[in-house]
């Protein structure tokens, strides 16, 4: 899976709180029983054909889980277009989920295969798609200090959105372990996933910003993903009295703008997210926007008035 894609779908993944340290000196207090908080968003996207964007609003979604207990804290993360809503059906989507145990993780990400360099060739890949699709579905663990991790395919319907998410990923289960393995040594303080590092760097900023009423750019928190070593930080911050999403106008708010480094090769990546500082929403990404190719813009909005999709991981609670 391209990372520059990966992050896409995952950007707005920074979720409520920081995550318990899966290579680190210790567990924050929890609660005693489990509970599941979930969020959904609405997606927008524009594209860029030669010299102007055109856009369109709500042409997908994208839902947040968030499961917790005592020591266990899960991310799940669903987003993609919805062929109902987005021009020309365009069914483009993926999965992640994340769950940290004490100084152990695991990972399941799945993502339709894109590669598309300009709006001429995702169109033409569009016409291509008959019978089937290809998924890319990534397995990966920490245990020991050590992260293990491969990347398979999956094919699967044409026909399954977003909306089939459960169904794919028991397919994805069945998968047999041939593929691209990594295992790497893990340096101290790395955290075990791109959403339990961007939890991290959304909370401090909301520290920073509680005791001295200020945003400032963040240093860097280094995570693994599929046998590579990346850096996220913040770049640039300000706090914001008020912002106005959709119809609801929240007060005191954070805009950010972060940045991914790959550590092997030094490739960066950029997104801008903001987040309520304060309140009952406090932590929570408000909106998310991202850029993931020169030709294609995609917008994420707070939307809780409306569900979106199911997770089985609602209703499941924290894996046994």
């Amino acid at each position: 899976m391209n990372m520059r894609v990966v992050a896409a779908a995952i950007a707005v993944a920074s979720v409520l709180s920081a995550a318990p340290h899966a290579n680190g000196s210790g567990l924050p207090v929890a609660p005693s029983q489990v509970t599941c908080e979930r969020h959904h968003y609405t997606m927008s996207a524009r594209v860029r054909p030669l010299l102007f964007w055109i856009g369109k609003d709500d042409v997908g979604d994208a839902v947040i889980v968030k499961r917790r207990d005592a020591d266990t804290v899960g991310y799940s993360l669903l987003i993609g277009s919805d062929p109902n809503r987005a021009p020309r059906r365009i069914n483009r989507w993926g999965y992640i989920d994340e769950e940290i145990r004490g100084h152990t993780a695991t990972l399941l990400g799945l993502m339709t295969e894109s590669d598309e360099e300009s709006v001429s060739e995702a169109e033409a890949n569009l016409h291509k798609q008959s019978g089937q699709r290809v998924f890319d579905v990534i397995h990966a663990s920490i245990a020991d200090g050590e992260a293990r991790s491969i990347v398979t395919s999956v094919a699967a319907s044409a026909d399954y959105t977003l909306r089939q998410v459960d169904a794919l990923v028991e397919l994805a289960g069945r998968t047999s372990g041939d593929g691209e393995k990594r295992v790497l040594r893990l340096p101290d303080g790395t955290r075990p996933g791109f959403l339990a590092a961007v939890a991290d760097l959304i909370h401090a900023q909301i520290s920073q910003w509680r005791t001295l009423r200020q945003a400032a750019p963040s240093d860097p928190i280094t995570y693994v993903y599929h046998g590579k070593l990346y850096q996220l930080r913040v770049t640039h911050a300000h706090p914001l009295a008020r912002i106005r999403v959709g119809e609801t106008t929240y007060e005191h708010a954070i805009a950010s703008r972060f940045e991914v480094k790959n550590m092997r090769d030094g490739q960066l990546t950029d997104f801008s997210m903001t987040y309520a500082a304060d309140g009952p929403l406090a932590e929570t990404p408000l909106t998310v926007r991202y850029q993931p190719r020169w030709w294609l813009e995609i917008q994420l909005t707070l939307d809780d008035r409306t569900t979106g999709p199911i997770l089985a991981s609602e209703h499941a609670g924290l894996n046994p």
